[in-house]
């Protein structure tokens, strides 16, 4: 059984390995930064409930100690 070839999840081209591809795991630099606009723009989010300010300010005061 051979092993598929992975696909960019912005397109869905067949993807080059790591080696070979400095957009991995996208097939191309334009991809990766579509993928970024998606982030940056608010069309992807991380599941779980928002964190409140004094959470926050609790991170960011442990971090700084």
């Amino acid at each position: 059984m051979s092993k598929s070839q992975p696909k960019c999840p912005i397109c869905e081209k067949e993807v080059a390995g790591r080696d070979e591809n400095e957009a991995f795991p996208f097939c191309s630099k334009r991809c990766k930064q579509r993928d970024l606009g998606k982030w940056l723009g608010g069309n992807y989010a991380v599941a779980g409930r928002p964190a409140g300010p004094h959470e926050i300010a609790h991170e960011i005061q442990r971090d700084s100690d």
